[in-house]
């Protein structure tokens, strides 16, 4: 199968991605996907919403956040 810069591949989740390279050995490309995808989690602190900033040191973090990015670059191996 030959692969160009510009051609169209599937990310790790499925979604439709753009080839942005490839490597010498064609054994490995890099992809980038217009879809949003999980970039991290993160632990947040809770908001009384009083005025005040709950993270005091008898608060801990306690909530987590997901963090999504668009346009993620994945290399896969072929």
């Amino acid at each position: 199968m030959e692969l160009k810069v510009g051609d169209n591949f599937k990310c790790p989740e499925g979604h439709e991605a753009k080839i942005l390279w490839i490597s010498e050995d064609n054994k490995v490309v890099a992809v980038r996907c217009s879809h949003e995808h999980l970039k991290k989690v993160v632990k947040v602190s809770d908001y009384t919403g009083r005025g005040r900033h709950a993270l005091r040191y008898w608060h801990r973090t306690s909530k987590k956040r997901e963090i999504y990015a668009k346009n993620m670059v994945f290399l896969i191996k072929i």
